[in-house]
């Protein structure tokens, strides 16, 4: 009679394949991705190794599958990394300690969820933001599993019944954030429950946040040695045999830091795919009137649509002016400001919107799965190539055509004097240089970004903006607005350019184009005479050439 217990190499002999069916049986899905069968199979064989029981369900695949031959659990078809076909005990432990880099929409959950429910024993999956803890918890619970999620302001019943369900073998599931399992109470728990696998998602942010307004996040370590069940202080990295960082999009520093901050700088097995996602069109536009171009670009796109912006006040203004100039209440925002309550009303109206726009700050950009996103625009410029690719990435995760926009303009500069380090600066100013290129692929430039050693590779022809020769160096406005005062030299002050500028075909308000002017007005663009025969009237400041 087989061992129901046995490593995924030995279970291979014995079934067609046996990966294939877990996920069959376990999660209705049809198959599993090169990628993700490679990233579990590392799991499954570092934890057969360290002694941990690994139980496929019961069933004959041959039944569902419908596969004419038999599949090795361990194949790695694709690109990837190494996976020796008979590693040693040492090579089989290092599997278990992966940095994995797989785009958005590949499938990162299920490959730390497959696994959760074949090993006997918790698993405990570290978020960054409540919304992401949020998603996962519904996608979890759509499945029948029974997700333990962590979360600041809980009772100490409510906390009790979670070390219960856990110790009983009930919840194989733990979600929380760094702060929460820094808590002393939670890290004390943390050395008694037996966790057999720590995740990482969005692991991006050990880097991108840890070193700025997350400093829980340069800490992971400490959790990691206490999951393992080390006294605090102990440095017990090795002995927690799975542990998984998984992100989207990383650069070559940022990788380091994930390696340095998770790993203690000891190293750990990489696997990355094509950031590349083919289906998404990208474009730049350099605008004055941000909220002005954001209404015209959903106008012009495809719904749904999410629109990013820098701060909490910025998406409350942007949905209320465009519920407003668009005449549609299908319109909302979303912040970490917001409470648990309103997030999660926010978030089931969005999931389920088929024409939805949803105005948002960062807190939504990681990781939450509504596939049918046609359109991202980002308002403002987001901190770095990873934080955009992140963001742009929740665009299109059916494999439909998609669009991801992002604007720039004068504001720019006045985020990166606000950009608190040199690193800060770097990554801001890099992004900036990239929204305002109009002669080089966008795609092939954001993978250049990151490192990626595929970007040499020839883009479709119409995969964005500059290869469909519509990208543009100048901002929108600014032609229009010049061509105007050129026509109209010491006619109008500002307030009478403005109120004739309003009733234009250009759609601003006098607001609008008062900010617009002015804008020209500092960049020394345009000039107020001082000569009493114009006191105060406009005019264009030196030679000005057509756009």
């Amino acid at each position: 009679m087989m061992n129901p217990i046995e490593s995924p190499l030995a279970m291979a002999e014995a079934a067609p394949d046996p990966l294939g069916d877990a996920v069959k049986r376990l999660f209705k899905l049809p198959y599993l991705f090169p990628y993700q069968r490679l990233v579990i199979t590392n799991i499954l064989e570092a934890a057969q190794t360290a002694g941990l029981t690994v139980r496929w369900p019961e069933c004959s695949p041959s039944e569902e599958s419908g596969e004419s031959g038999p599949r090795s659990a361990d194949a790695t078809e694709g690109d990837g990394g190494e996976n020796p076909a008979s590693p040693g005990e040492e090579d089989r432990l290092s599997l278990g300690r992966q940095i994995v880099i797989l785009p958005t929409g590949a499938g990162k959950s299920l490959c730390f969820q497959l696994p959760a429910m074949l090993l006997e024993g918790p698993t405990l999956v570290i978020y960054p933001i409540l919304s992401l803890m949020a998603d996962q918890e519904r996608r979890l619970k759509e499945r029948n599993f029974e997700p333990l999620l962590l979360r600041g302001g809980q009772t100490a019943a409510e906390r009790r019944e979670i070390w219960e369900k856990v110790n009983s073998g009930k919840g194989r599931f733990i979600i929380a954030n760094p702060e929460v399992l820094l808590s002393p109470q939670v890290m004390g728990k943390l050395r008694e429950l037996k966790i057999i696998h720590v995740v990482i998602d969005e692991a991006h942010c050990v880097s991108e946040w840890g070193e700025s307004f997350r400093p829980s996040y340069l800490r992971i370590g400490e959790i990691i040695d206490a999951a393992g069940g080390g006294a605090p202080g102990d440095i017990l990295r090795d002995s927690l045999p799975l542990v998984t960082a998984f992100t989207a999009t990383a650069s070559a520093p940022v990788l380091e830091k994930i390696g340095a901050y998770v790993f203690g700088g000891k190293g750990a097995h990489r696997i990355i795919g094509n950031p590349d996602r083919s289906n998404i069109r990208y474009a730049a536009l350099g605008c004055m009137l941000r909220k002005a171009a954001v209404r015209d670009l959903l106008r012009k796109y495809e719904r749904p649509a999410i629109v990013f912006c820098s701060s909490r006040p910025g998406t409350q203004n942007l949905a209320r002016y465009l519920r407003n100039e668009l005449g549609d209440s299908e319109i909302r925002f979303y912040h970490a400001g917001l409470s648990r309550e309103e997030k999660t009303v926010t978030e089931d109206w969005f999931f389920n919107s088929p024409r939805g726009i949803l105005v948002s700050t960062c807190a939504y950009g990681m990781g939450v799965d509504k596939a049918d996103i046609r359109t991202v625009i980002h308002r403002d410029c987001p901190p770095s190539v990873e934080a955009y690719l992140q963001e742009s990435g929740r665009a299109g995760r059916d494999g439909l055509l998609s669009q991801a926009i992002l604007l720039w303009g004068p504001d720019d500069e006045s985020a990166l004097r606000r950009a608190k380090t040199h690193v800060d600066k770097a990554r801001l100013r890099a992004l900036m240089t990239y929204a305002k290129n109009s002669s080089f692929c966008r795609r092939q430039a954001l993978l250049g970004l990151l490192d990626y050693e595929g970007q040499g590779e020839s883009p479709e022809a119409a995969c964005c903006d500059v290869c469909e020769g519509r990208a543009r160096d100048s901002l929108r406005e600014e032609a229009a607005l010049l061509d105007f005062f050129r026509k109209n030299r010491r006619r109008y002050t500002l307030d009478e350019a403005a109120e004739t500028l309003s009733q234009t075909a250009l759609s601003w308000s006098d607001e609008e184009a008062k900010e617009a002017i002015n804008l020209l007005l500092r960049d020394h663009k345009l000039r107020r005479i001082k000569n009493f025969l114009w006191k105060d009237k406009l005019t264009l400041q030196g030679p000005v050439h057509r756009s």
